[in-house]
């Protein structure tokens, strides 16, 4: 049970214990009474010291509403927590007044800026951030809709000279009439996330070289082999050598992917658009897929519209990302079934559809879809590096474009993707 803060008993009698306290403090301003003879002397108040009235405000204000519930604790002493996440932030965080002078800089923002708190307090924001590409004045501007914030990337300068590459927040205050009343600015350092990118540039260049090189030098050799350039070959020795050549072939395919859709993510592969024939470019692709799904049994079937305007994309990248859905859908197909591409106009993109009649896809694994490596469930027996699905949302989503799929389970799936007309 609470304690009395004052005389240290229970909390639920602190009503008779102030006033006992209050007669006590009273001093020289109380009187004496006596009842009479045997009688208990009392003492009564008759004015009270303004300690004691302050002491009595501020003990019913922290006690009054607590003494309700007998078990209820006196609540611990609160921290700063606000002072306590500024301080400790690892973003940098300046705040200004309406005229754009520095009220608050915590200790990252001297960090990052290589000016003390002492230095900056007081001074414009301009003469403290150096930096290209930001607009450190945006909150003092008027009010553009309902837009209060904004965020930029830019390049923040140093003291030192050093450039520095930083994401930047900008929150604006304003009062009713649109005046400005200051702002804050919240700087994130991405000097980490540009050094890690740079090795990722650096590693896909690598692999580029280094993995492609020596896997395309062996599978000549290995043809040369099988030409008969060195000599005549035992059967068994050309059924070898077949099987060393496929699978040097399913490697370098693999390499390839990987690298496409590497340089895809990081932007170092960037679409280089050309206006397409449509159907030309599609019926192409069904070209080159038309063993796999002879091999299968399996019919492919067209319905497109009776005009299809030039589309302006990537051609290689746009077969890729036909040639990914179309061959696998013949994959996942079973034996003698059919697998249809359609096309409709729909301004301002046409939209691309891949419909199969396979196994379907559950639905706890549409999340994953479209991420690298992911392979869903019973695919098992099918051959495959979980790199197309990922590599045709990378190119898709280069061009502006969009992709989803339909589908349940046993009944088959339908991968539709758009390509704006206009890019």
């Amino acid at each position: 049970m609470p304690k009395c803060g004052i005389c240290g008993g229970e909390a639920l009698h602190y009503r008779r214990r102030i006033v006992r306290h209050l007669l006590q403090e009273s001093g020289p301003r109380s009187r004496r009474k006596t009842a009479g003879k045997g009688k208990k002397t009392i003492r009564r108040a008759t004015s009270l010291s303004p300690s004691v009235k302050e002491l009595h405000r501020v003990y019913l204000f922290r006690l009054g509403e607590q003494v309700r519930d007998k078990n209820h604790p006196l609540p611990r002493k609160s921290h700063d927590w606000s002072h306590f996440l500024i301080q400790h932030s690892p973003n940098a965080l300046i705040t200004t007044d309406a005229q754009g002078r520095i009220t608050e800089f915590n200790p990252a923002a001297e960090r990052i800026t290589g000016y003390s708190r002492a230095e900056a307090l007081g001074r414009p924001a301009e003469e403290i951030l150096d930096c290209q590409g930001c607009d450190l004045n945006y909150f003092l501007k008027p009010v553009v809709g309902d837009q209060n914030e904004v965020t930029q990337e830019g390049t923040l300068r140093h003291r030192s000279g050093q450039a520095v590459p930083v994401i930047i927040s900008y929150l604006g205050l304003w009062d009713e009439r649109g005046a400005p009343q200051g702002g804050a600015v919240i700087i994130r350092d991405l000097s980490l996330v540009k050094r890690m990118k740079m090795e990722r540039r650096h590693l896909v260049n690598m692999f580029a070289h280094d993995l492609k090189t020596p896997i395309v030098a062996t599978s000549g050799l290995i043809r040369r082999l099988l030409q008969g350039k060195s000599g005549h070959l035992l059967e068994s020795q050309v059924n070898y050598l077949e099987t060393v050549d496929r699978e040097m072939g399913r490697l370098e395919k693999l390499i390839t992917r990987f690298l496409e859709f590497a340089r895809l993510d990081l932007r170092i592969l960037t679409p280089q658009p050309e206006v397409l024939q449509v159907e030309t470019e599609c019926r192409e692709v069904l070209m080159l897929l038309q063993p796999l799904a002879e091999a299968k049994e399996i019919i492919l079937e067209t319905r497109y519209p009776t005009s299809i305007p030039p589309l302006k994309a990537d051609p290689l990248l746009f077969r890729r990302s036909l040639e990914n859905l179309l061959e696998n859908a013949i994959k996942y197909s079973p034996p003698r079934t059919r697998v249809a591409l359609e096309i409709q106009v729909e301004d301002p993109e046409v939209q691309f559809a891949v419909k199969d009649q396979g196994p379907g896809i559950p639905p706890e694994t549409l999340t994953h879809l479209f991420e690298i490596f992911y392979r869903g469930q019973g695919v098992e027996g099918v051959q495959g590096f979980g790199l197309g699905l990922a590599a045709v949302k990378r190119i898709v989503d280069a061009h502006g474009g969009r992709i989803w799929v339909d589908t349940a389970p046993g009944k088959g799936c339908t991968f539709f993707f758009t390509f704006p007309l206009d890019p």
